[in-house]
């Protein structure tokens, strides 16, 4: 029986969704900042590319990850939905639906790990 890096994995996710927040608020802060252009990090799929973290399903109903060798969250260049004449293309509507993923993306994160915590306890008392 292999191990279960679920708290790796909800680790690493949780830092990339940092990350994320980090640059979206440095994007509203910057939006009127003549020829800003926007960033956003790389998909966390990338991110657990990197970390050598994969996903893979040992059962139709499990989802186990494997462990290597640490990375880090990579930024990318955003496409935005308009450009200004300043050069800026922040588009702070866009900002917002992407910071509400984000705190709904961490909410799931640290709902999973309340649930395996909550689960470890009851298996093993306290």
């Amino acid at each position: 029986m292999s191990e279960i890096y679920l708290g790796k994995l909800a680790s690493s996710n949780a830092n990339w969704l940092s990350v994320r927040q980090t640059l979206i608020a440095g994007n509203v802060a910057n939006s009127s900042t003549p020829g800003y252009k926007s960033v956003d990090v790389k998909p966390f799929s990338d991110a657990l590319k990197t970390q050598g973290l994969s996903a893979s399903r040992t059962h139709t109903k499990h989802l186990v990850s494997s462990t290597g060798s640490s990375g880090g969250v990579g930024t990318t260049a955003e496409e935005s939905w308009e450009t200004y004449h300043s050069g800026a293309n922040v588009s702070l509507p866009q900002e917002m639906i992407k910071s509400g993923e984000v705190s709904t993306a961490y909410q799931l994160n640290t709902s999973v790990m309340k649930s395996f915590h909550r689960m470890v306890v009851s298996a093993f008392g306290t």
